[in-house]
């Protein structure tokens, strides 16, 4: 197992560049709530559920398909609370707790998975992104799991998780009264009780336990799968888990590269 030096010097480079450059994390400081979200950790599953809150709490006709994103993601309803979705790191700014006491800042959830589990949910894309003629490769799992960090030929791979893992593991650790992390394996395990939370970590008001249990039972993935985007990806599913996918040497080379480079592990084991 190798990790070249070029590596650890562009994923500094890459870092540095998000967390100068991502501006955008800083102008949705306007909004009522922040759902920021690690790619492949049930995004529209958690955006969803929230928008059929708000949307029965509010008498509000839903978007087309799940995908949409007018009463959360992308607001264009003033009468809801405004909460802005985004999978960006964060700008440095975000980290200043000055910038906290000063301001008027909403507050944000952080929605985290098992980094494999979602290294192996974003190879799946990307084949099934292939087989489609989206994708322009079809390495496998092995070659993936190394990724790019100088071209960013993948988009998003371990060295774009553990930017995004550090950079908000930074600032959960110094805003922990406004920043709130949700794990997907929690949201599994008590969707009902994971949901409760959520809305009121957001200042979502009126919410029963009766509206949550009726989101809950709509929000399953077949549900769901009714309420797709037509002629939207549908990503494959292998069956085996995770850990499966990966080889001795891919294991070694996780753990590895974690214990190197990610600082925050938000309560995850990888080495």
């Amino acid at each position: 197992m190798v990790i070249r030096t070029s590596d650890e010097l562009w994923l500094k480079a890459r870092a540095l560049e998000g967390g100068l450059l991502n501006l955008r994390t800083i102008r949705y400081q306007r909004y009522d709530g922040i759902l920021v979200s690690m790619q492949q950790s049930g995004t529209r599953w958690i955006r969803y559920m929230l928008t059929l809150v708000l949307a029965r709490l509010h008498d509000l006709e839903l978007p087309d398909n799940i995908q949409g994103r007018s009463i959360v993601g992308k607001p264009r309803h003033p009468q809801t609370p405004q909460i802005r979705d985004t999978t960006m790191s964060p700008h440095y700014f975000l980290r200043s707790r000055t910038l906290f006491r000063l301001f008027r800042v909403p507050n944000h959830l952080i929605l985290v998975r098992n980094l494999r589990d979602t290294l192996v949910s974003r190879y799946e894309k990307l084949i099934s992104f292939y087989e489609m003629g989206k994708w322009d490769y079809k390495d496998d799992f092995s070659t993936y799991l190394r990724g790019d960090v100088r071209r960013n030929k993948y988009r998003v791979d371990i060295w774009s998780r553990i930017r995004f893992l550090n950079g908000w593991g930074a600032v959960v650790e110094r805003q922990p009264e406004h920043v709130a992390v949700l794990k997907y394996e929690d949201l599994m395990a008590d969707t009902r009780g994971q949901l409760a939370r959520v809305c009121e970590h957001f200042g979502i008001e009126g919410v029963t336990p009766d509206l949550i249990d009726d989101v809950v039972a709509v929000s399953s993935k077949s549900e769901m799968a009714k309420h797709g985007k037509p002629g939207s990806l549908s990503v494959r599913m292998d069956p085996r888990p995770a850990e499966e996918w990966f080889s001795v040497e891919d294991r070694r080379f996780l753990a590895e590269v974690c214990r190197r480079y990610l600082k925050h592990t938000f309560g995850y084991r990888y080495w």
